[in-house]
């Protein structure tokens, strides 16, 4: 279906990766079962409090991934909006924290969200929605290309790829950021216009974004090809869901939402984007799936490894 340099599951954001020990028992397993690298989500661990570096269990991590065998990826923490407005230092800092620790653990990429005009944080308060016009919108715009540049060059000294990854919508707030739309954030990574910073190419989130703005999926994924350093795969039908729909078995149960199952379970042609990413791709693929389908790691496809 799909060469990739590697294929890795994701882990969640709970005490599985902030215990080192729980950890190493998960990279024992990922490992056992044949995957060749894990994502490991940074807040999980509490390395970075209040934007700072927090390094006192650094160190145990590095050796825990190191004995693992494994590659590792990293997430920056969900919530790092470089369009915040009332802090957004302490985005940058925490971005900066996040890029260290990634050089630290030897991460080839670091998956960040890309600016939201909208945070995700206030979706259920409308009253409470920044209101922009265009040319301030392009002012944030701005700011995060000058902030990217030099979060790459942070990360070209560390050996460590930026991954800006494509958004899902919200139903709620069509425009909230730019990232829903492939082809806009292919325009934004190349107009910060540095080597170590890319793509992340979420598919489902591409999935529900050419279903929801109407998008020709070909047409983005042909917008965004060149720059994608990374993959998420998971499955889903296309159907989003609002901030306030949260529980994960009703939306299983009717198809809503950005569900994160296995590929498969779903709606979502991946054999259709594979050809269109061109069969082939040197960037580390990700089963970014919910902690509620690990029983399905055994099964999950390993698509084929590099000749």
């Amino acid at each position: 279906m799909l060469v990739t340099k590697g294929v890795g599951v994701s882990l969640p954001v709970n005490e599985t990766v902030g215990d080192p020990e729980r950890l190493e028992r998960k990279l024992e397993k990922a490992a056992r079962l044949g995957f060749d690298c894990v994502e490991l989500p940074i807040q999980a661990m509490r390395l970075i409090r209040g934007g700072e570096l927090d390094d006192r269990k650094l160190r145990r991590y590095e050796e825990t991934v190191r004995r693992s065998g494994l590659a590792v990826t990293l997430h920056a923490p969900f919530d790092l909006n470089l369009f915040r407005q009332d802090d957004r230092d302490t985005d940058f800092r925490c971005l900066m924290a996040s890029i260290e620790i990634g050089g630290i653990l030897g991460a080839e990429t670091l998956v960040v969200h890309p600016g939201r005009y909208v945070g995700e944080e206030r979706l259920l308060y409308p009253r409470l929605w920044p209101e922009y016009t265009e040319d301030q919108k392009e002012a944030l715009l701005r700011e995060e290309r000058r902030l990217m540049r030099l979060a790459g060059d942070a990360a070209k000294a560390r050996n460590v790829r930026i991954g800006m990854e494509n958004l899902r919508p919200w139903p709620e707030c069509p425009g909230y950021s730019y990232a829903v739309i492939p082809g806009e954030l292919a325009e934004q990574v190349a107009a910060i216009g540095h080597p170590h910073v890319g793509i992340v190419l979420d598919v489902g989130h591409f999935y529900l974004a050419c279903q929801f703005y109407r998008l020709d999926p070909k047409t983005e994924i042909e917008c965004v090809r060149s720059r994608v350093v990374h993959l998420h795969v998971h499955d889903n039908f296309g159907k989003p869901s609002f901030a306030a729909e949260k529980n994960q078995h009703e939306l299983y149960a009717l198809g809503r939402g950005d569900l994160h199952m296995p590929i498969g379970f779903g709606e979502i042609p991946m054999e259709q984007i594979a050809e269109w990413l061109g069969g082939k791709a040197d960037v580390f693929l990700i089963h970014e799936i919910r902690e509620m389908y690990e029983s399905e790691w055994p099964v999950l496809p390993k698509f084929k490894a590099p000749v």
